[in-house]
């Protein structure tokens, strides 16, 4: 019994012995590995701290020069900081003081409200498209044919527009061109008639072709163009007066080439004119008249006819001109040059101008709708003279105004107050 007691307190003190010494051995090993843990780290201070000596040793340095170096690096850091704080805060500021305050004063105010108006085509005209459309005759219930009953029951206005076109041709005649400034003196009415008709039809319409480019298309269309607009391309395109004019200037500087010719040959047909109407002619040029072209040699060829040298004639008549010339014989040339161009070109240019005054007429634009007729003479009496002018203009009733772009003024006739002569001295 003692025996299996002591075997058995053996047995539990042997585990316990063996536990004893599992627990030193892990013991052990965790106070080892603590152990070379605190040598490991303080191994590695030591060699950091004998590195940065080194460092320090091989790269001497001044302390201010990195104590600037420190503070430059804290400037630099700081300062987009403060830039950007100092900005957001201007914003902030210019924001509540000054944009706030207009956003409000919007907002308070009732804005009407915008229309949606659609943008215009554009429209590119084809040249040499435009064609006249004529307009149908007035109706009765047309307001147009209804004015012209209420001016039809107005006596004193058709009197008061009468006399308002006389006033009109007055001051346009005090600046015509087809009076002499002699005549325009003292310029008052003298008299006047004039009739007042209606219209049975609209004056015609021009439309013009042309390509019309929109939105979300592209078409060919017409729109309506101002007449004055055909009527002066029109002109320009085809310049029938500027042609006219050019003709009779090449006639007759043709003709009086060949008049030259036939007269050095010595086959003269045409008589020389006499003493009388060499001195009538005289007298005119004198007077400052002018003396229109006519068929026959020119005013100098029959003054000085061939065989008479023109130079000794200017050098009698101008001795000075005869003293200059030994002084400056080119100016006298370009002169004498333009002398002849002069004498011979004058019944050409003269023939030009008369060609011209006879066919050249302003155009003249159509009358809006609705407008009256006042068509007639009027008489108009100046200090030497008295004129007479065609007249037609219209009157709009709606306006109660004429339209000044489609009146017509022509000169029919001057008569002088005091008249004699021609061959008179």
């Amino acid at each position: 019994m003692r025996r299996v007691v002591q075997s058995h307190l053996y047995e539990n003190f042997k585990s316990l012995a063996s536990r004893e010494r599992t627990c030193l051995m892990k013991l052990r090993k965790r106070t080892a590995l603590q152990e070379q843990s605190r040598q490991l780290f303080w191994q590695s201070r030591l060699n950091f701290l004998s590195k940065n000596f080194n460092k320090m040793r091989g790269t001497p340095k001044s302390e201010g020069a990195e104590i600037k170096k420190k503070r430059w690096e804290l400037s630099s850091n700081w300062l987009p900081f403060a830039l950007g704080t100092l900005t957001h805060w201007t914003y902030r500021t210019f924001n509540h003081y000054c944009l706030q305050p207009l956003v409000d004063a919007l907002d308070e105010v009732e804005l009407p409200e915008e229309s949606e108006e659609e943008t215009e085509p554009l429209f590119f005209p084809l040249p040499l498209t435009w064609r006249e459309i004529k307009q149908d005759s007035y109706r009765g219930s047309d307001p147009e044919w209804q004015e012209f009953v209420k001016f039809s029951k107005e006596h004193d206005l058709a009197q008061q527009v009468r006399r308002e076109l006389a006033n009109i041709i007055l001051n346009l005649a005090k600046n015509s061109s087809a009076i002499s400034q002699n005549v325009r003196k003292d310029m008052k009415l003298r008299r006047y008639w004039l009739d007042v008709d209606f219209p049975s039809e609209p004056p015609p319409e021009y439309v013009q072709s042309g390509i019309e480019i929109g939105d979300d298309y592209i078409a060919l269309k017409t729109q309506p163009v101002d007449s004055m607009t055909v009527r002066r391309t029109q002109r320009a395109l085809w310049p029938s007066t500027m042609m006219l004019c050019t003709w009779s200037f090449v006639k007759v500087v043709t003709t009086d080439f060949f008049e030259k010719i036939v007269n050095t040959i010595g086959f003269n047909t045409r008589q020389p004119p006499t003493i009388e109407q060499l001195l009538a002619r005289h007298r005119q040029l004198m007077r400052g008249k002018s003396i229109p072209p006519q068929d026959g040699p020119s005013l100098e060829t029959q003054l000085h006819p061939e065989g008479t040298d023109v130079a000794e004639i200017t050098s009698r008549s101008h001795p000075k001109q005869s003293q200059e010339r030994s002084q400056d014989e080119s100016e006298f040339e370009i002169e004498e040059l333009l002398t002849e161009l002069r004498q011979v070109f004058s019944r050409p240019i003269a023939a030009f101008k008369k060609t011209f005054v006879k066919f050249w007429k302003e155009p003249i634009a159509n009358p809006p709708r609705g407008c009256l007729w006042v068509s007639g003479l009027v008489e108009i009496d100046t200090s030497k003279a008295y004129a007479v002018f065609d007249v037609k203009a219209h009157w709009d009733p709606r306006t109660r105004t004429y339209d000044m772009g489609s009146i017509t003024l022509g000169l029919r006739r001057i008569q002088l107050k005091k008249q004699a002569p021609k061959e008179a001295d």
